[in-house]
């Protein structure tokens, strides 16, 4: 009895042995790179052995833990390195702008002037633009009016039905609703055109404005050279 607890207890202790060995021997590393992001290997790399890392067992269980696996903090811009723009909703970076303001700002200012000659071709670019408004609104105002006399002929038509005591059909009630729907969408069309409208006056008034402090200044540029 006393030969087979001994036995026993050396195969428990060699399995012990062999479980702690193969524990070892499947050691997973955690570690964080230079861009904050969270590594799991087999081995260390030859740059990250004397930084922190935790060590992991084979049943994922942190054995060895060395630093908290936070991202390191974000380098400072440089003059070459702009700041990142904010991300969009998906977390992903937004794609970095190819000209700063003021080389917008040039850019657009070289093509106003290159795409007008003078102050009048502004105005007329402005009133092409109204002059197709004011088509769409003719033609959506001719429609309204139709509808609104095919709403008004039918809300009479029920009304004379209910004058008789007879009931309206649904049928007639479900026009007089949808000529309803119709009426207040054209409304909202013609409100939209005039928005549109009071756009278009204000921008076309902005590049006015920088169109002649543009000529003026570069008419004193010329006369100085």
């Amino acid at each position: 009895m006393e030969l087979m607890t001994r036995t026993r207890l050396i195969s428990l202790l060699i399995a012990g042995v062999l479980v702690a060995g193969t524990a070892n021997a499947a050691k997973v590393y955690r570690w964080v790179d230079e861009n904050g992001e969270v590594h799991y290997s087999e081995s260390l790399p030859p740059d990250f052995k004397e930084e922190g890392h935790d060590v992991l067992n084979s049943s994922g269980i942190t054995v060895d833990k060395d630093i908290s696996l936070k991202p390191p903090p974000p380098k400072e811009p440089t003059e070459e390195e702009p700041k990142e723009l904010p991300r969009d909703a998906s977390g992903l970076p937004r794609p970095k702008a190819l000209y700063s303001e003021v080389e917008m700002q040039k850019r657009m200012d070289n093509f106003l002037m290159l795409r007008y000659d003078s102050e009048q071709e502004i105005t007329d670019a402005m009133n092409v633009e109204i002059k197709q408004l004011e088509y769409d609104r003719r033609l959506l105002r001719t429609t309204r009016e139709s509808m609104l006399d095919t709403y008004r002929g039918e809300i009479r038509e029920a009304a004379n039905q209910q004058r008789a005591g007879l009931e309206v059909p649904q049928k007639k009630s479900k026009e007089i609703a949808q000529l309803k729907s119709r009426l207040a969408q054209s409304e909202s069309s013609l409100n939209q055109l005039e928005e549109r409208e009071l756009a278009i006056r204000a921008e076309f008034d902005k590049q006015l404005k920088r169109y002649r402090y543009l000529d003026e200044k570069w008419s004193e540029e010329s006369s100085d050279s």
